[in-house]
């Protein structure tokens, strides 16, 4: 049997019609960062972000080498799963000079949030998380009054400054500001109450 060619050339084109939808959602993006502290470049951030379908994951990774007295190593690793826009499960690790400092995950459950650390689970009672600082990497909060915090458990208020920034300042009295270029944070200025610096996105 004679098959034409504009039989086979269909073929292929509906083939190919049914990977496009497949193409188009998946999505990756990879911000790499400097974190400075005055002149002294003292380490790196790098996140990314996956999107597949209506889920985004997210990946937070960082390492910092300084002296304050003595020299400390800071390693960083923090994830958030959002899917249909809302937050379905973090996680925040830290260790310093190789002991760990913060090992804590929050998962939704049903309606709730359940916050695992240190062997111990809590319910949180609050309403369901769209915005936390891990996306506020890539989504510059326009129209958002507050960002939820995982690390402390808690929403903070966000304010515009007069430089552009966005400010967050937390229950233990430090702060960051985000800024933005085209929605994408280019730099976030830290002010710890032992230290300052700044998080500057490379070229």
């Amino acid at each position: 049997m004679k098959v034409s060619i504009h039989t086979i050339y269909d073929s292929l084109l509906i083939r190919l019609m049914l990977l496009l939808p497949i193409v188009s959602i998946a999505q990756n993006v990879q911000l790499n960062y400097k974190i400075m502290q005055g002149r002294n470049d003292i380490g790196w951030l790098r996140i990314e972000k996956n999107s597949t379908g209506n889920k985004s994951e997210l990946l937070l990774v960082s390492e910092i080498k300084t002296k304050v007295i003595l020299p400390i190593t800071l390693f960083t690793r923090e994830s958030s799963t959002f899917e249909n826009g809302k937050l379905i499960y973090s996680s925040q690790f830290r260790k310093t000079n190789g002991t760990t400092k913060l090992d804590k995950q929050t998962k939704l459950v049903e309606d709730k949030y359940e916050v695992l650390e240190n062997g111990e689970k809590v319910k949180l009672a609050f309403p369901t998380v769209y915005t936390n600082l891990l996306s506020l990497y890539f989504q510059e909060p326009i129209t958002s009054n507050s960002v939820y915090c995982d690390r402390q458990q808690c929403f903070v208020k966000i304010t515009k400054t007069e430089d552009g920034g966005y400010k967050m300042k937390f229950p233990n009295g430090n702060s960051n500001c985000f800024y933005y270029k085209e929605g994408i944070c280019t730099k976030i200025k830290i002010d710890h109450s032992f230290y300052s610096a700044e998080i500057i996105l490379k070229p």
